[in-house]
Parts: C-alpha cells; sequence; structure tokens
C-alpha cells in the first residue's frame, strides 16, 4: 500500500483499540492518551484493532478529516511489543507504515531506559 504524508509525524498505537469508534473518538484518544492534536494537520495516527486484522490510519488535512480502514486478508498485522513505561505509541516513517499495512513485521530496536 503506498501513501506519503510528506512531513507529518506517523504515530502506531500498540495498544489494541475498538474500531468501531469514528474519527471524532479516535481523534479525542490521540490527543488525551498521547497528546497529539489532529488540528494542527502534523500527525497521522494508526490504530490497531484487538484481533489485529484491521486498522485505521486517521489525520487531518488542509480539506477535512481523514479516515482509512486497512483490513487484511489473510494473516494479520504484526503485535508490537513496547516497554512498560510511557504512552502505548511508537514513531515510523512512511516507508515502515506501509510496510506495516501490508501486514509485514517490523523490525523495532529497544533502547536503554
Amino acid at each position: 500500500m503506498k501513501l506519503d504524508f510528506g512531513n507529518r509525524r506517523v504515530t502506531l498505537v500498540v495498544s489494541p483499540v475498538d474500531l468501531r469508534m469514528g474519527f471524532n473518538k479516535l481523534a479525542l484518544m490521540a490527543d488525551v492518551y498521547l497528546d497529539i492534536d489532529l488540528g494542527r494537520k502534523e500527525d497521522v495516527v494508526v490504530f490497531v484493532s484487538k484481533s489485529r486484522s484491521l486498522c485505521k490510519v486517521i489525520y487531518r488535512d488542509e480539506k477535512g478529516s481523514v479516515t482509512i480502514l486497512r483490513r487484511l486478508n489473510a494473516g494479520r498485522f504484526a503485535q508490537i511489543l513496547m516497554e512498560a513505561e510511557g504512552p502505548a505509541a511508537m514513531t515510523l516513517t512512511n516507508e515502515k507504515l506501509a510496510a506495516y499495512l501490508d501486514g509485514e513485521t517490523l523490525q523495532i530496536r529497544r533502547t536503554e531506559l
């Protein structure tokens, strides 16, 4: 899947989320829990369902709000485990996001605290 978000910061939320929620509730979660204000039009946030077969990509641009739903026909989105401290989110490049949305496993390097 080819997406180009330009210079926007892409954040993957690694905790599963109920994807029955629409853009407004997901954007509110990003704001409250991750301090990401989508109204600034600088960020893209990716949420994954508990089953890891669905994900939603949300952001705002000059023309309005955008929600992309991605469902894998086979397999699941990779489960990413993060440190117990801090927010359950990580920043991705456009290339890593495209690979993740295609169902590929991401190689994550843990850093020392």
